[in-house]
């Protein structure tokens, strides 16, 4: 089905793990897994599902935030890869593909003393994925630096400029699109003061979050005015387990793979936390992860 994408460039694979490019190292096999390294590849590869009676695909950036069924995926992930890795600067603008690694990126903006992305420091992860969901901390959010995005709507290619992007906490609005590029504009700033500002927050990170487990990150949105871990740790739940998934003793938001940790284990503490924090607090926990089935 996938064989003129090989032209392209496109790498193909059949039956693959998708633990393997999950940082919940949880997921069965997916019926195809396709790198796709330029805008060309993605054009056919958009033709070749349409042809096929409208093929189920997911784009997947770095994995850090999604769940996948133990059961695997019907349908083709697809992950952005050649082309959409590299990166150019120019002056205070830097221009990224989706599939650009959000450290490199940071790193490079570093260098040449350019601002305005420190806020998703030790977030792992894609720009393509950061932008989606519009990944940052408490007050300071990725898409505050976006100048425009680039993406596939079907078949067409647009160009959105930042204020044509619904942009929410921890929302793009661009769920019925495919990211393709970002185009960010910085400030200039002394290297100095960017790397302290990148090591704090990294710091940060790196003492409050379970790291040494595999996990999606924060499992929960904060509700208006509150911490949803502090939310899950006020109901009692901090250390609580279900098969080998647990909700971390380090933070709360946090449900980590303990070991050979299953989808139902994950989604039975993320069941526990809702109606738990429902009942103490009055108060409905919205999940951040994706969950692909």
């Amino acid at each position: 089905m996938f064989n003129t994408l090989l032209p392209f460039g496109c790498k193909i694979s059949q039956n693959e793990p998708l633990s393997r490019h999950s940082s919940f190292k949880i997921g069965g096999a997916a019926d195809f897994f396709i790198e796709i390294p330029n805008e060309a590849a993605l054009m056919e590869f958009l033709k070749i599902a349409r042809a096929n009676g409208g093929i189920k695909y997911f784009v997947l950036g770095g994995g850090t935030n999604v769940l996948f069924d133990d059961a695997g995926y019907r349908g083709a992930i697809i992950k952005l890869s050649g082309d959409f890795k590299q990166f150019e600067i120019s002056g205070e603008e830097i221009s990224c593909g989706a599939g650009a690694a959000l450290a490199a990126v940071l790193d490079a903006s570093a260098k040449n003393g350019l601002s305005g992305l420190e806020c998703v420091a030790g977030v792992p992860g894609t720009i393509g994925g950061a932008v989606f969901g519009n990944a940052g901390q408490k007050d300071v959010w990725i898409s505050q630096a976006v100048k425009s995005v680039e993406l596939m709507d079907g078949f067409e290619k647009k160009i959105l400029k930042r204020d044509e992007v619904p942009f929410s906490y921890r929302k793009s609005g661009l769920e019925n699109y495919i990211i393709t590029k970002v185009n960010f504009l910085l400030k200039k700033e002394a290297e100095n003061d960017i790397l302290k500002n990148i090591l704090e927050n990294v710091k940060k990170r790196s003492q409050s979050q379970p790291l040494s487990l595999p996990s999606a990150g924060c499992i929960f949105k904060n509700p208006a005015g509150f911490s949803a871990g502090k939310l899950v740790d006020g109901a009692g739940l901090k250390n609580m387990s279900a098969g080998g998934a647990k909700i971390s003793d380090i933070h709360a938001n946090f449900i980590v793979n303990a070991g050979g940790a299953k989808l139902k284990d994950v989604l039975e503490l993320i069941a526990l936390a809702k109606k738990t924090v429902k009942e103490k607090f009055n108060i409905d926990l919205e999940t951040e992860i994706k969950i692909i089935k």
